[in-house]
């Protein structure tokens, strides 16, 4: 059963400087050419996806498309899919929520929105080459929820280059002043593709030291939890009842499917994905090919134990063990070590991270890769 459907829209306004996602610049016809071929992919799928339970619409930055676009992926989506779908997320930047935007999502029940702010100084905001500013976010904010659409979810990025703790408080500060019940608060990773990589190896940036990424990283996580947040994975917080079902259908290792290029799924036991290739995606869905995807190796025991501890509860290792046959303290010895150096820990048949452990979260994962 497919839990989960994501979709991806690869397109964005301009290129941010800590982004390697798939994603380009596109005209509108290219645009328009994408939607068509989304709208035969989702319909060919259309009989897996009757028990869906999630939608997820990611990018690049979905709301980029203009919405006569967007309208038409909605009312393909409303066509094939069930009635009601408990949790239907939308990607945004800020400075494209409008009135106009609003309307739409809540004419096909778009009830969750995300939220790219990753800071509220404005400065680095430019240096990020982000198009929005801080009233763009607070403005987005108030116009859904005047519109009922309440579950929120903001991104921000810690560990900027020069940023300091005082930046990282005010950040914090003015987030919680926004009342949204969600945040998605990740380290900045250098990627090789993208721009602050380039810069750093030009030595045009500076990087933060190990100590002070650790430091901003329990900051965050106490200011969140003393103010009403569970710390429910290592990056994410939410107020009760409002933890990502989407995601969670990820660390638990659950089925979902991918559609658009280069999207990810996993399914009946095969994990796979479209091209990252806007034009080649075009070309082939198109012509009804549905076969042109890229598998790769998946396996069931490592992934379930990797994608669950990523959660703060951890994994059930009794049910890991009936579920596979299996001993995981035998199977992955290395986890004894990693609880001997206070990494892991045992809580009521749970294994999880230590408070310790989710600053090297790394660490713990590579001894599942080594399977």
């Amino acid at each position: 059963m497919i839990d989960s459907l994501y979709i991806h829209i690869p397109f964005c306004e301009q290129i941010c400087t800590y982004c390697d996602f798939h994603k380009e610049l596109a005209k509108q016809a290219k645009k328009q050419d994408y939607i068509n071929a989304l709208t035969k992919e989702l319909i060919h799928y259309k009989n897996k996806l009757q028990e869906l339970k999630t939608i997820y619409i990611g990018g690049g930055t979905p709301s980029n498309i203009d919405l006569k676009l967007l309208e038409e992926l909605f009312k393909t989506l409303k066509d094939i899919l069930p009635i009601s779908i408990n949790e239907y997320t939308i990607e945004c930047n800020p400075n494209d929520i409008t009135e106009s935007f609003v309307k739409l999502l809540e004419k096909y029940h778009i009830n969750r929105v995300s939220m790219g702010v990753q800071t509220f100084n404005e400065s680095q905001l430019k240096n990020l080459n982000r198009s929005h500013k801080n009233h763009h976010v607070f403005k987005a904010v108030k116009l859904l929820k005047k519109k009922g659409i309440t579950n929120i979810n903001i991104d921000l990025i810690f560990d900027l280059p020069n940023q300091t703790m005082k930046d990282l408080k005010s950040d914090l500060e003015l987030f919680l002043s926004l009342d949204v019940p969600h945040i998605s608060y990740y380290a900045l990773i250098l990627e090789e593709n993208s721009i602050l990589y380039y810069l750093k190896n030009k030595k045009n940036i500076s990087v933060n030291s190990e100590e002070d990424v650790h430091l901003m990283y329990n900051i965050i996580v106490d200011f969140l939890t003393k103010n009403g947040y569970k710390h429910y994975e290592i990056s994410n917080f939410s107020k009760e009842g409002f933890a990502s079902q989407h995601n969670i259908t990820y660390w638990k290792n659950k089925d979902y499917l991918g559609v658009g290029s280069g999207a990810h799924s996993k399914v009946n036991g095969e994990r796979f994905n479209r091209i990252s290739n806007v034009t080649r995606y075009i070309k082939t869905i198109s012509k009804h090919d549905f076969s042109v995807c890229e598998t790769y190796p998946y396996y069931p025991l490592a992934d379930t134990c990797m994608l669950g501890l990523r959660l703060i509860e951890g994994v059930d290792y009794n049910d890991i063990n009936e579920t596979y046959n299996t001993d995981i303290f035998k199977h992955f010895p290395k986890l004894n070590d990693l609880i001997d150096k206070g990494l892991l820990t045992i809580t009521k048949n749970r294994l999880h991270l230590t408070k310790h452990g989710l600053l090297f979260g790394n660490e713990v994962f590579e001894v599942f890769l080594e399977d």
